[in-house]
């Protein structure tokens, strides 16, 4: 079909027909439509058109944006435009609200493609694009479209991530503060709800903050949230606004974030990681969607297979300082810090005069967390004035803590603090303790069939941090040399303290770092049969580059294993300081890094609780001492603070000549 015949099919003069096609000359929207319609009829392009196809088919893309205010969608918009540049469009933006002079933009300029970004609470189309016939996608949430060729933003996913990630660093009592309505407030409020209920957390409404559109809030609730007995330890913050209000409500109140509260944001911004303290977030990459959502138009452009799938987006986890993990004891209960138990000079003085005697019963001795232990139980006992009547040792043999026990009693001691050699079988004997008015401290375990008023507390490492220490340390180690897949040597037994650290382990490698892979999780009852699953592990899967093991004495069965595979290419993190694993890491061996206990914190702190229950002092029944990081880089400081004397020259020269070599 020649211009004259479309010119007569239209109803216009050639003169028209050739203005709209070579965009000579304003033609009104009417007349410009009736052209494009029989032009878009026929079956091929008639060769006057061909010739012109440079102002059909231009190159340039329209962009349509709800909200131009929003830092979040420019940073989208240079995305869209930086790839852009590189398939050879130059990028127009235009604010969606006008509609017509959107179409009279498009009827003119005719634009390769249209990629639409909405506002992310409408729950309008920016603008209806059918009518146009021109490749577009638009950028929205779920529920906009079912594969449309559109890129989907996952908010739902995002608030489960958030609120998933603070509840299994500890947290049971978290706020969620969006905006009263719109549809991805629904869809993160969903989110949130559905990580509570994986994880049997009651949904309590009252801790759904409301802010208005300008991001504010009501003050004065929220201080009297925080202030409350039973507040949150946890809030998740969805507006960025709202985000720095809160900073201030917490400054203004003396708040401590995150000692006080966690803080997690729903989107990141520039200032995220430069405030005090850096802000975790759980967020979209702007700029990285407006990538995918060029290359979703490139596709539809040229008519690739896949152009109708959509493209679905998901946040990314960033753990900064703003968020902390809080340790649990045996029932579940939040761990406390040591300093809860100073006491007052006037309560030390009665302490003194008070004659008190004590015991202490551990399940083995021949190591130097068993050492440090004894040291600061007796050191704080010395300046309290306390006697000790005994210390035991039962060689893990439960038949033998039993008679220790026995003999203990004999002596009448006022207080007992112990580590049970077995949960089960030493429980008799604990309640005759319990029984006979001595009061209980434990060490990391509680035996079995107790309650929390059979005893006075439970005192152990955070092993929730614990675990998130040495999880870290693999994570990054692996990160930085370009390797990728892990072994997870875990501890088997019903064990709280085991299975928090192993837990945390796991959750930061998933959470934090999700280019890695977990390809093999075995686990142990017996430490020595840890060098049997290392082995297997690694014969099974040779790929392993990485291997995380539950404490330092299955570490060194594992360390053996991999010496007898000739795998010492493996790296290795594990958890507490031992004289071995020490030196392995100080000669550049497998060992990377651990998370060590503090020992000797630990036994101040079992100690000054047994003195606080002397008083008739009410305790919390778990305390819970922060463990720590140890690396090459720091670990002759960390032999000193950890294990209280000098590292030894055998480990200094190790050392000296790991840095030369």
């Amino acid at each position: 079909m020649n211009i004259k015949e479309i010119a007569k099919k239209a109803g216009v003069s050639v003169a028209t027909v050739s203005h709209v096609v070579n965009k000579t000359r304003y033609v009104s929207p009417e007349l410009t439509d009736r052209v494009l319609a029989v032009i878009n009829e026929l079956d091929g392009q008639p060769g006057f058109v061909l010739r012109s196809m440079k102002a059909l088919k231009s190159d340039v893309i329209l962009c349509l944006v709800e909200n131009l205010e929003n830092y979040f969608y420019v940073n989208m918009i240079k995305g869209i435009r930086s790839k852009g540049d590189q398939y050879g469009y130059s990028v127009v933006v235009l604010n969606s609200e006008n509609k017509s002079k959107i179409r009279a933009y498009i009827r003119m300029e005719k634009p390769r493609g249209i990629i639409a970004i909405p506002d992310k609470n409408s729950d309008e189309d920016v603008f209806k694009m059918k009518e146009l016939n021109i490749p577009t996608v638009s950028i929205g949430h779920f529920g906009k479209s079912e594969q449309l060729g559109n890129i989907l933003i996952d908010y739902y996913g995002n608030a489960y991530r958030a609120a998933h990630h603070v509840i299994k660093s500890g947290h049971d009592k978290i706020c969620f503060i969006d905006k009263q309505s719109g549809s991805s407030h629904k869809q993160m409020l969903d989110g949130y709800k559905e990580a509570l209920q994986e994880n049997g957390i009651p949904f309590v409404p009252g801790l759904v903050v409301q802010i208005d559109a300008e991001g504010h809030f009501d003050k004065n609730s929220v201080v009297r949230m925080l202030k409350d007995d039973n507040r949150p330890t946890a809030m998740l913050c969805a507006d960025g606004q709202a985000l720095i209000e809160l900073l201030k409500l917490f400054h203004t109140n003396n708040i401590k974030c995150p000692d006080d509260i966690s803080l997690v944001s729903l989107h990141e911004f520039e200032l995220s990681p430069m405030l005090n303290p850096a802000i975790t977030t759980a967020a979209f990459d702007p700029v990285d969607i407006g990538v995918k959502a060029i290359e979703k138009l490139m596709d539809k452009i040229n008519g690739s297979g896949n152009s109708a799938e959509d493209t679905v987006v998901s946040s990314k986890l960033i753990i900064r300082n703003s968020t902390q993990s809080i340790g649990r004891g045996p029932f579940g209960e939040k761990a406390e810090s040591p300093e809860i138990l100073e006491m007052s000079s006037s309560e030390i003085e009665q302490i003194r005069a008070g004659s008190y005697t004590a015991a202490i019963s551990f399940h083995y001795g021949g190591i130097a967390w068993t050492r440090l232990h004894e040291r600061a139980i007796k050191d704080v006992f010395s300046e309290l004035g306390i006697r000790l009547l005994a210390v035991t040792d039962a060689h893990f043999d439960p038949e033998l803590q039993n008679k220790q026990h026995a003999s203990i009693l004999a002596m009448n001691p006022d207080v007992l603090i112990s580590i049970p050699a077995d949960e089960i079988l030493t429980a008799p004997s604990y309640r005759e303790v319990v029984d006979a008015g001595t009061k209980l401290v434990l060490i990391n375990n509680v035996p079995k069939g107790f309650d929390r008023e059979d005893y006075v507390t439970c005192v152990s490492v955070n092993e929730r941090e614990n675990g998130q220490i040495a999880g870290r340390i693999l994570g990054e180690y692996l990160t930085k040399n370009g390797k990728k897949k892990i072994g997870l040597l875990m501890h088997g037994a019903t064990f709280f303290a085991t299975q928090q650290r192993d837990a945390a382990v796991e959750q930061v490698l998933n959470e934090e770092f999700p280019e890695l892979e977990i390809v093999a999780v075995e686990s142990f009852i017996n430490k020595k049969r840890a060098f049997d699953k290392c082995y297997e592990m690694i014969k099974n899967h040779p790929d392993i580059e990485g291997l995380y093991v539950s404490w330092d004495a299955p570490g060194l069965e594992a360390l053996s294993a991999l010496r007898e595979l000739n795998r010492e290419d493996i790296s290795i993190v594990t958890a507490d300081l031992d004289s071995e694993a020490a030196l392995n890491m100080a000669m550049g061996g497998s060992i990377k890094g651990l998370s060590a206990q503090r020992p000797y914190e630990q036994g101040r702190a079992m100690a000054m609780a047994a003195a606080n229950a002397l008083l008739g002092k009410k305790i919390p029944s778990f305390i819970g001492v922060t463990p720590y990081k140890i690396t090459p880089d720091n670990l002759l400081t960390a032999w000193q603070e950890v294990l209280r004397e000098k590292p030894p020259i055998q480990l200094i020269n190790a050392l000296k000549k790991n840095e030369n070599s």
